[in-house]
């Protein structure tokens, strides 16, 4: 290839002009051919961008055929673990009204109703205590949002 036609595509590949076909033929002179002192240093950077390119490709193999193991391996996993429950759950079975926890008794049924809403009612207000910062974060905000305004 001559000496100008290269020398003008590299200054196009400098500023980024070049098309891909134009940035092959570039590759291809600097890996196949005997290059100009002047030019070397575009050698060893095709050169290096070629070993790159090789490279990525060794590595996407291997993860590939990792990406197997685990993808089979969560799967019979899953298998295990669904078999496992259809078989030796007999639970369900046996279950009769007795083991529901109901009561008969209508002041203890009133009495264990309390307490349970009580428990939620406390833990309702423990989850309401952590919106005060989200309050003064909003005044925050507000107060800010006015300034700019």
């Amino acid at each position: 290839m001559e000496l100008d036609k290269i020398e003008r595509l590299l200054e196009r590949y400098d500023e980024g002009e070049t098309s891909l076909a134009e940035e092959k033929l570039l590759r291809e002179y600097f890996l196949n051919e005997e290059v100009p002192e002047h030019l070397m240093s575009y050698k060893l950077m095709f050169m290096f961008s070629a070993k790159q390119v090789e490279e990525t490709f060794e590595k996407k193999t291997k993860v590939n055929s990792t990406n197997n193991w685990y993808t089979w391996s969560s799967i019979a996993a899953i298998l295990i673990i669904a078999l496992g429950i259809f078989f030796f759950n007999d639970s369900s079975r046996t279950l009769n009204e007795s083991d529901l926890g109901t009561i008969s008794d209508e002041e203890l049924a009133l009495q264990k109703t309390k307490e349970t809403l009580n428990m939620v009612s406390q833990f309702m207000n423990e989850g309401k205590s952590d919106l005060v910062y989200l309050k003064e974060f909003n005044k925050t905000t507000n107060r800010i949002i006015e300034i700019d305004q």
